[in-house]
């Protein structure tokens, strides 16, 4: 082959691969949107997951923690119900003020919960104004998913005044009961939190 041809066999070799790798680009813009730190559960420092606080008592308690049961990567985190003193306590992860831009959002995650007499998992997410005040809340309930992860995904209407908000997951117990049971648990995974913009209405002619 002359020089000629490998210079051409090369141009277009190099045109190929940069088409190839548009979509790629894009789509890590696209999940660079994100607003949740560490929603992937693969960072932990100790049983806490970076980012996140936690209903842990270091060196007392342990009700939080990293789980090699994941739907995606090494880790997932676990919050379970366990028997503290004579007291059921339930784990719980929170991440606080996550700005959100006054901007519409779009929760998702995966989630495994292993249910004992009725207790759910639960989702809550509380928007804040600008001053941090509370204006809202939405609460999301999930039963005993069978041992595997189940995909959720919810638009989230956010109150006007909205700034920030706080996304907390927790084990709760079940309708009829006062009490959490030991033995439930929590898994969560690849949680994300976008804004999202509202589409504009077509003009009436």
């Amino acid at each position: 082959m002359c020089t000629e041809e490998i210079m051409k066999t090369s141009i277009v070799f190099s045109a190929v691969l940069l088409i190839l790798c548009l979509p790629l680009s894009a789509l890590a813009q696209k999940e660079s949107g994100n607003l949740i730190k560490n929603g992937d559960f693969e960072k932990f420092t100790g049983d806490n997951p970076d980012g996140w606080d936690t209903s842990n008592i270091p060196g007392t308690l342990t009700i939080v923690s990293a789980s090699k049961s994941s739907h995606s990567g090494a880790r997932a985190v676990k919050c379970e119900v366990k028997e503290f003193y004579g007291s059921i306590v339930a784990g719980y992860v929170c991440q606080k003020n996550i700005q959100t831009g006054g901007k519409a959002l779009h929760f998702s995650g995966s989630f495994l919960v292993r249910s004992v007499e009725g207790d759910q998992g639960v989702i809550v997410i509380c928007f804040l104004n600008s001053t941090g005040s509370t204006v809202g809340t939405v609460e999301e309930y999930l039963d005993d998913s069978k041992s595997k992860f189940v995909e959720y995904a919810k638009d989230v209407e956010a109150p006007a005044a909205t700034a920030a908000v706080h996304v907390r997951l927790t084990v709760l117990p079940g309708e009829g009961n006062e009490k959490a049971h030991p033995g439930s648990y929590l898994l969560a995974d690849d949680l994300r939190l976008v804004g999202v913009t509202p589409k504009e209405k077509p003009q009436v002619q």
